[in-house]
């Protein structure tokens, strides 16, 4: 009765709040959660092939997406939280959309992004086949605190898993808590000679960073051996594959890996080229480096960055010398009150260049820290619309660099006022 229930509560909250302006995805699944609080472990129970959880720092979104769409290549019903709502809130209102008007779930699997705190909650309502942990960095200290503290938070959801766990050979502290747990353990990673693409948040802090460098090498199941523009090239088994990704940014190449990792573990029956070429045909996902034309035939890439790890591999893959760059940064609780993660941010890839614009409710802070890397802003302009208008005035490639609250105002304006790309 209660899947009924609260299926029926939740698609009628959604749909109240379809009539009005930016309505929350997760009120849904915060009043379902109040009245009845076995909803997401009754109604994930239903799945023949139970959950997956995908946890992490950065990339959960993109690679939840990526493993979604192999696996449906393949033909799985899955059933995942597109809109990278990651609370148990957020995952009730998505299962309430999801059934039917009886609160039935007709999918195979679900494949959820969680947030990192989250996680040991999930768990401890419903026990997930696998766990792939990406990687942990610090983001929000305001909220979560220090990363060995999230760390621990994900230890806990590896140590749930029923078969087993895939991480990042390359992030001394999910290491840690994947030896931890005990669990079968398959890692995913770069190639040693791109460590320098991928450092770890030891590396970003500059603390103690000969704990990454002397972690011992780890075999790992699928390897990102090179990359060139979209072209990529996966290690798995001692065998080279190749693919030309719609997804950019080095970043996401690592979330390919990350995500062709666990779909080996899912569909041992695949041959990698077959996942390679899926792998190849799926688009970015919301805010990951989609790009719009606006009416002057200007082309604007919108990109997410809300910490030093994502920043600095922005800043890797975004940050050209021909590339016009505008950085909006808010603090909105949502973002993260605390700023001070822009100190830590790697803004070497910039040395020499001017920023055209820096927007949002902390404009003023971000030129003030480019500054102190000799880094010149041209325009501060707090309004993230006037910003944008400043920087379509110029020639050649443009990148918005953004934090999470001020990436969705402009994703709802160009979506208004541009056309979308890609």
């Amino acid at each position: 009765m209660q899947d009924f229930l609260g299926t029926f509560i939740g698609k009628t909250i959604k749909l109240v709040l379809s009539y009005r302006k930016n309505g929350g995805h997760a009120l849904p699944g915060l009043v379902i959660e109040r009245l009845f609080p076995n909803y997401v472990s009754s109604m994930l129970a239903q799945l023949p092939e139970g959950i997956v959880v995908i946890t992490g720092t950065n990339g959960k979104t993109t690679t939840t997406k990526i493993v979604a769409q192999l696996l449906k290549a393949n033909g799985k019903k899955v059933l995942t939280n597109p809109t990278g709502s990651n609370l148990v809130r957020g995952i009730a209102s998505s299962l309430a959309q999801h059934a039917n008007i009886f609160g039935r779930l007709k999918y195979d699997i679900a494949i959820l992004e969680v947030d990192e705190a989250t996680a040991r909650r999930l768990v401890r309502l419903v026990k997930p086949r696998w766990v792939l942990a990406l990687n942990v960095s610090r983001d929000q200290l305001d909220r979560y605190g220090e990363v060995d503290t999230i760390a621990s938070y994900i230890g806990a959801a590896m140590e749930a898993a029923a078969e087993g766990v895939v991480t990042n050979a390359r992030d001394p502290h999910l290491v840690r808590q994947a030896e931890k747990s005990n669990k079968k353990t398959y890692y995913f990673g770069a190639a040693t000679r791109l460590s320098n693409f991928f450092p770890s948040d030891y590396e970003l802090a500059a603390v103690d960073a000969s704990k990454a460098a002397a972690l011992k090498p780890l075999k790992t199941d699928v390897e990102l051996s090179r990359f060139n523009g979209q072209k990529v090239e996966y290690n798995i088994g001692g065998k080279k594959y190749a693919a030309t990704l719609q997804l950019s940014g080095q970043h996401n190449f690592l979330n390919g890996a990350a995500a062709f990792a666990l779909c080996r573990r899912l569909l041992p029956g695949v041959k990698p080229e077959e996942l390679i070429g899926e792998l190849a045909k799926v688009s970015l996902a919301f805010g990951r480096g989609e790009k719009y034309r606006l009416k002057n035939g200007t082309e604007v890439e919108l990109v997410l960055v809300k910490n030093p790890a994502s920043f600095t591999q922005a800043l890797l893959s975004y940050g050209r010398e021909d590339t016009n760059l505008m950085i909006a940064i808010n603090d909105n609780i949502a973002d993260g009150r605390d700023v001070s993660w822009l100190w830590d941010v790697d803004f070497s890839p910039l040395k020499g260049r001017n920023i055209k614009v820096t927007s949002g409710k902390r404009a003023a802070d971000m030129a003030l820290r480019l500054s102190y890397d000799g880094i010149e802003t041209q325009s501060i302009e707090p309004k993230l619309r006037a910003a944008l208008n400043t920087l379509s005035d110029n020639t050649g490639r443009k990148v918005v660099l953004s934090t999470y609250t001020a990436m969705l105002q402009l994703y709802r304006y160009l979506n208004k006022r541009a056309e979308k790309i890609s």
